[in-house]
């Protein structure tokens, strides 16, 4: 109740602020007018980002991201409006209110002087739009346009987020798959599909994985380092906005086909792209259709190490591996959008995505195991992992999709604009028939190491022939995964402008529900005893020739073969459930109500305010199951009953920007932020295996994680193109989740089971920490160094960020004194440089990108915490565009060209936990614009 009064009083302070205000109006809503339309440019390209200004009153707005703009509650009269845009001619129109009448106003600019002389193209054109949009915001927001990133060799979404102030990515098969910013987790981010976030189709996180999304499907990508109170509060990192392809002012047709190669998989790409929109009815019915598709075969060498303590404080290898991946990756995505417009005043819209990624993947493993125990207890295990015989393709299938459907409108009722939204979207994860065998043979391996607690421990033992030894199944498995989230969402958003054109400010308030839930259905049956031994007949060598690791790991060692592997039919077996896999199962349910308010005042010609408020309410609720394995290894599961848990945030906001001049910009800001728990931590489950003496435990009484956001930046625009910038930023996070790993017993565990000598894993809210930043950015030709130059231009990032812990919430990890925790996901130096050369229809761009090592994962000790270890990427593509009416590019890429492998160390940087190398990738093709 204490929270209701809160947002009440805020409510009434500024129903207060604004009363005066609105009493100076008074009746006079009803008899003022309101003039929108859209600003495009001579060849129908829509210009975002725009300013437009009634010179009288001094008050005006800037257009969205689709080039529409609105002013409304105008006293009917003649004014002048100035439109202006970085790069073109500022334009004077003058406009005539009538009393309660919606005027539609299309403007088009004509491009500047100075830019018809240095020939805007291309990436400048793109750049330039972007630029103009990020001037325009009151927060502080980086913007990639859809010109930007076809410049880079860019296949998805994270791909092209690395190229952003700020941003780090983590890789999946050579491929960007989450985003962390500002120095914070990838859990900190929200990902959004038009202002919306998507569901995750992960079993274990909340955000989506960005290599689900094509780059060439989105319109902008906007990442929003500060969040206003009329956004999503669960941002602390930011939100990345992908905002879609929308409908245009004109016809367009775009075409896309192209292939490409890896060495590892020795097979050709394909790449398709269709982009197809028009306005048809007199330009009331807008469409936008567009389609992606991609097909690539690929794959991955890699060895994993895992080290302990041996308990006299000397670390020591466990266990080993090498692994050799094939993964056929094809994505496909459709989108569509509609819109309507009835009148000036009233417009509904409807947009909808679909994106699907299927990942067929085949690992070959050999596993040296058990290598800290005696001679006896150690073993070597040959793994094949892969799939059914049929659709499955003798692969394992991961297939993942997501779907958002989203119907809108935007009415105008006088001067009150009402915007509404209902949408419904669904992300999925589908492992049909994921199937392993393993074979293992007891054979001590440990007094063979080499380079141990180094980059690349290896054996120089030669794994003993399949044939004439007493190799034995290990494992026989197939398993059934079915993950899904369903979110049905609704909002309703109000906008009133105060006094005439909102000389005055704008107020903006509103509220939005969203439903969510999540299940995952895990089914995985044992057959080791009872398949024959007919498998010695269906055996296949793997781990190639050239694997990048090196040499002196087995190449040419026998497996099952996967063609036997998928050829078992399992409907004739009888197997026994893995009970282990169905325990970690959950349906988990989640509403989110929330509400906001938002003032808009321009103190000055010069100066802009935001204060805003924000309340979240969640409501939880969730189930699973807990898994009990005797010492016999027989095992049972239990369901752990429903629990419900609730939480209210109180969320505030201040926005500030001040403009030197019309290219110089000011900004600072306070916001509060928040990120919620994973439904699998909030699980009240308690799985523990006495053979193997491990525990995972869940904690349903987790916290979220809130951050109080400092922000100053200060911005140069130069007048051609390009921009130099500074911005400092620090972020207070208090209640941090930390999965907390230790040896020893936990109070959740029963007595009986023997607890003092397990490994075990709980999250939980374990301090209170901060995150210092600074961000430098420079991009701009060399026109200003000789008129010759101006066809070369360079882009370049930096961000250096600092954390520190406090607070500490441990319940076993101790802290040594002296010991500095750093929070996770925090590298310490990020950078991007670009140079490129753009002239008469040729681009060509370098780019390079890297990032330092951050602890990614505690171990039980400081000495075993985990490390994602400094990556260094470059990479070259090159474009010729030639023709007019039928624009055609001819594009060629090389990515990854430093070979940069995936890696993760465990304690010191030359102790390797895993190494994966994906080689170098090339794509060509061609695109057409008609």
């Amino acid at each position: 109740m204490k929270h209701v009064y809160k947002v009440l009083t805020v409510i009434l302070f500024y129903t207060s602020l604004c009363n005066g205000m609105f009493a100076e109006q008074g009746a006079d809503f009803k008899a003022n007018g309101t003039v929108k339309g859209r600003i495009t440019d001579s060849s129908k390209q829509t210009l975002p980002g725009a300013t437009v200004i009634v010179e009288s009153i001094h008050t005006g707005v800037t257009s969205d991201a689709n080039g529409y703009y609105t002013l409304s509650n105008l006293r009917p009269g003649i004014y002048d409006v100035k439109v202006s845009y970085v790069g073109y001619t500022p334009k004077v129109i003058k406009i005539k209110v009538i009393n309660g009448k919606t005027l539609e106003e299309n403007i088009t600019l004509d491009e500047g002087a100075t830019l018809h002389e240095i020939n805007i193209t291309g990436a400048f054109s793109g750049q330039r739009r972007a630029l103009q949009q990020q001037k325009s915001k009151m927060g502080i927001v980086n913007v990639v346009s859809a010109d930007q990133v076809g410049k880079f060799p860019d296949s998805n979404i994270g791909d092209a987020l690395k190229r952003i102030s700020g941003v780090n990515v983590q890789y999946d098969q050579g491929e960007a798959r989450y985003g962390q910013v500002r120095g914070t987790s990838a859990d900190y981010t929200s990902v959004t599909i038009d202002g919306d976030r998507l569901p995750s189709a992960s079993g274990d996180t909340r955000n989506i994985q960005l290599d689900l999304i094509p780059a060439d499907m989105i319109q902008t990508i906007e990442l929003n380092k500060v969040v206003t109170s009329d956004m999503d509060g669960d941002a602390i990192g930011g939100e990345i906005n992908l905002i879609t392809k929308s409908t245009p002012s004109h016809r367009i047709l775009n075409a896309t086909v192209g292939s490409g190669y890896n060495w590892i998989s020795d097979k050709p790409q394909l790449n398709l792209g269709l982009t197809y929109g028009n306005r048809f009815f007199n330009n009331k019915l807008g469409i936008m259709l567009a389609a992606s598709y991609q097909y690539a075969p690929g794959g991955s060498d890699n060895t994993e190490f895992t080290y302990v303590n041996d308990g006299k404080n000397n670390i020591i290898l466990n266990k080993a591996e090498v692994r050799q991946y094939y993964v056929t990756r094809e994505r496909q995505s459709y989108s569509a959008a509609f819109d309507y417009k009835f009148n000036p005043a009233n417009k509904i819209w409807f947009k909808a995505i679909y994106n699907k990624r299927n990942d067929w993947e085949n690992r070959y493993r050999i596993t040296y195991k058990k290598l800290d125990s005696s001679d006896k207890k150690q073993s070597v295990v040959l793994q094949t992992k892969g799939g059914d015989n049929g659709d499955d393709k003798n692969a394992r299938l991961e297939r993942q999709q997501t779907y958002d459907f989203n119907l809108g409108g935007e009415h105008e009722l006088n001067a009150l604009a009402i915007n509404w939204g209902v949408s419904y979207s669904r992300a999925s994860e589908d492992k049909p028939n994921e199937r392993y065998f393993g074979i293992s043979l007891k054979s001590p391996f440990s007094s063979s190491f080499q380079d141990v607690s180094g980059r690349q421990p290896y054996s120089n033992i030669k794994i003993p022939d399949i044939e004439g030894n007493n190799w034995t199944i290990d494992e026989l498995t197939n398993s059934n995964r079915h993950i899904y989230e369903n979110e049905w969402k609704g909002k309703l958003d109000f906008t009133l402008p105060i006094g005439n054109g909102g000389e005055y400010g704008k107020l903006k308030f509103g509220g939005k529900f969203a439903s969510k839930v999540k299940d995952r259905d895990t089914k995985n049956y044992e057959y080791k005893d009872v398949i024959g031994d007919e498998w010695k007949n269906h055996l296949t060598s793997e781990i190639r020739n050239g694997f990048m690791p090196g040499d002196q790991y087995p190449i040419g060692t026998d497996f099952v073969s996967k063609k036997y592997l998928g050829s078992i039919d399992f409907n004739k077996l009888t197997g026994t459930e893995v009970l282990e896999d169905a325990a970690g199962n959950y349906h988990a349910n989640e509403n989110i109500k929330s509400g906001y308010i938002r003032y808009d005042r321009q103190l000055s010609k010069k100066s802009d305010l935001i204060v805003g408020f924000r309340v979240e309410n969640t409501n939880l609720k969730y189930s699973g199951f807990n898994l009990i394995a005797d010492n016999d290894g027989n095992q049972s599961i239990t369901a752990t009953g429903s629990l419900k848990n609730h939480y209210t945030n109180l969320l505030p906001s201040v926005l500030y920007k001040y403009n030197i001049d019309d290219n110089c910009k000011l900004r600072a800001s306070f916001t509060k932020t928040l990120a919620r728990p994973k439904y699998t931590d909030l699980i009240p489950n308690v799985n523990y295996n006495v053979q193997d003496a491990t525990a995972e435990i869940g904690n349903e009484k987790l916290r979220p994680t809130t951050c109080n956001n400092f922000d100053l930046s200060s911005e140069y625009y130069f007048k051609s193109v390009g921009l130099v910038s500074v911005g400092l930023f620090y972020k207070d996070l208090h209640n941090v989740i930390v999965t907390e790993k230790w040896v020893g017993s936990a109070k959740e565990l029963p007595s009986n089971i023997g607890n003092n000598d397990y490994v075990i894993e709980k999250p939980n809210n374990a301090y209170d920490g901060g995150i210092f930043g600074t961000e430098l950015a420079y991009e701009r030709d060399f026109g200003f160094i000789t008129p010759a130059l101006k066809c070369i231009g360079f882009y370049g990032t930096y961000t250096y960020t600092h954390s520190t812990t406090r607070n500490y919430n441990f319940e076993h990890r101790v802290v040594a004194n002296g010991e500095k925790i750093k929070m996770q996901g925090t590298p310490e130096h990020t950078a991007n440089a670009s140079i490129y050369f753009e002239k008469s229809g040729v681009n060509i761009r370098l780019s390079y990108n890297t990032a330092s090592s951050f602890i990614d994962e505690m171990g039980t000790e400081a000495a075993l915490d985990r490390y994602y270890d400094h990556v260094n990427y470059l990479d070259l593509n090159a474009s010729f565009t030639f023709g007019k009416k039928f624009k055609t590019t001819i594009y060629a890429d090389a990515t990854n060209l430093l070979n940069q492998p995936l890696r993760y160390y465990q304690g010191t940087k030359e102790r390797t936990m895993q190494v994966e190398y994906y080689g170098a990738r090339i794509n060509c093709g061609i695109k057409i614009n008609l």
